[in-house]
């Protein structure tokens, strides 16, 4: 990706979800080209040998994302012009980010894709994703005055290697440079010495938060954590994120908060994977896993 086809990855970001969200009865989850071209200048610096389009007769009509994580990878967001869908750029531009991450050693290449997309469901396990987790899209208001314990602070620069190392202890993925960014743009809350028994990013802009990565050795924990990262939010501020659905514990007391479930979406992994050892949040930004 050069910094000319940016306007254009943008564009077609923005066509993409759209077009597939309205198809399926919702609204617009893309308001403008503008959150397409932030989400490329951003994977531009942090990952620039992992931003790819795909061309057809001299136009970029598509888009991908590699995060390399050491043994591990995250793919996404993948996106193809929907004008031009069909003609196999597709296929091209994930067979080309596979082919990516063999060469860079990756035992293990996680995705997220929504479930009620069967097309790129279909173009994802031609490849030799398959579905490891289901996870559901959801959101709930923020309130003011919860408990927070007093185990939990927020990080400090200091603070990566400590999260990174306690991190891969519980989900296996070392992310050094993740953190190092969610720390310049958003918020890392920790609970236990150095993150040992959980951590939650949290990145908010124009009223809405979202939460992600989390990983945490309880359901308490991580529910302390997100208390954490809502208390000091304006009152029904919109909290995005996602949650595995195999954790009825956790999603009955998320329900109490007021839990809102839009929409599922798989965990697709080509290779590796033996499941986090512990409550997990994944991240859509970045989408390293």
């Amino acid at each position: 990706m050069l910094p000319e086809d940016v306007p254009q990855v943008a564009a077609i970001f923005r066509d993409a979800f759209n077009e597939i969200y309205e198809r399926r009865g919702f609204g617009p989850v893309v308001p403008d080209a503008s959150v397409g071209a932030a989400v490329a200048q951003a994977y531009r610096t942090l990952d620039p040998d992992g931003c790819l389009v795909v061309m057809l007769r001299g136009k970029v009509v598509g888009s991908g994302f590699l995060h390399v994580r050491g043994g591990t990878a995250g793919a996404g967001p993948i996106t193809v012009d929907p004008a031009m869908q069909g003609h196999g750029a597709g296929r091209a531009l994930v067979a080309d980010l596979c082919r990516r991450a063999d060469a860079a050693g990756v035992r293990s290449l996680r995705l997220i894709q929504d479930a009620f997309n069967e097309v790129s469901f279909a173009l994802y396990s031609r490849e030799g994703f398959v579905v490891r987790e289901t996870l559901a899209r959801a959101s709930f208001r923020s309130r003011r005055g919860l408990p927070v314990s007093a185990g939990i602070r927020r990080a400090r620069a200091g603070d990566v290697a400590a999260i990174v190392y306690a991190e891969a202890a519980r989900i296996g993925i070392e992310r050094s440079q993740d953190y190092e960014m969610l720390l310049r743009i958003g918020d890392v809350f920790l609970a236990g010495e150095g993150a040992s028994d959980g951590s939650l990013a949290r990145i908010v802009r124009g009223g809405v938060a979202v939460l992600g990565p989390a990983s945490a050795a309880s359901v308490d924990t991580l529910l302390g954590l997100i208390a954490a990262a809502t208390s000091d939010l304006p009152p029904r501020t919109d909290t995005r994120l996602l949650l595995p659905t195999r954790d009825p514990e956790l999603f009955g007391r998320l329900f109490a908060l007021g839990l809102e479930v839009h929409s599922l979406c798989t965990y697709m992994v080509r290779g590796e994977y033996s499941g986090p050892g512990c409550f997990y949040v994944p991240t859509l930004f970045p989408e390293s896993g």
